[in-house]
């Protein structure tokens, strides 16, 4: 197999999908909320230092928005949560929508993995494989992340899937494959 020419994707069925979503996609929710609600503190705070009159002191307006930024970092963490939840709840609720499920997909390239989903696409490099591990019904892919991520692909009942091909190119090209 010429591994210059390797191009390979695949729709995900709802098992992989659910994995996918608590693996990946919780996290990205979180960070992604997380950046929303800093940029929104950092325009509050920036908002009100324009709104500025002759008549506020400076030290009132730095201590009104210490204050805020105190009470932002006090309780960020659960309203961060609460609003993930929401969303992965959300997200739980339309998959079972056909439509909604065949946007997510695994696209494998010479030298890229892709995760496709409707609310964001991930990227690992084939060099951040740490191993493979085959078993009777799925192929594990170990990533070396700060997260530590497990992709795991289905290798039942989806015979299109060309999972020989995505084995053998791993087996060559990448890392040894551990079969148990």
């Amino acid at each position: 197999m010429n591994a210059s020419s390797f191009d390979l994707e695949f729709e995900l069925n709802i098992g992989e999908i659910r994995k996918l979503n608590k693996m990946y996609f919780k996290n990205l929710y979180k960070d992604r909320v997380i950046i929303f609600s800093g940029i929104a503190l950092l325009f509050a705070v920036f908002f009100d230092f324009f709104d500025l009159n002759d008549d506020i002191d400076y030290i009132i307006w730095l201590v009104r928005n210490l204050v805020l930024i105190i009470l932002f970092f006090s309780f960020q963490y659960s309203l961060v949560n609460a609003i993930s939840r929401g969303i992965f709840q959300f997200t739980k609720r339309i998959l079972k929508h056909d439509r909604f499920c065949k946007k997510y997909k695994f696209s494998f390239t010479n030298s890229n993995i892709c995760v496709h989903s409707p609310m964001g696409e991930i990227v690992h490099k084939w060099s951040q494989i740490e191993k493979a591990i085959l078993t009777k019904d799925f192929f594990f892919l170990y990533i070396k992340d700060t997260n530590r991520y497990i992709i795991s692909i289905s290798n039942k009942d989806n015979n299109d899937r060309k999972m020989d091909e995505l084995i053998a190119f791993v087996q060559s090209n990448v890392t040894p494959v551990t079969k148990v």
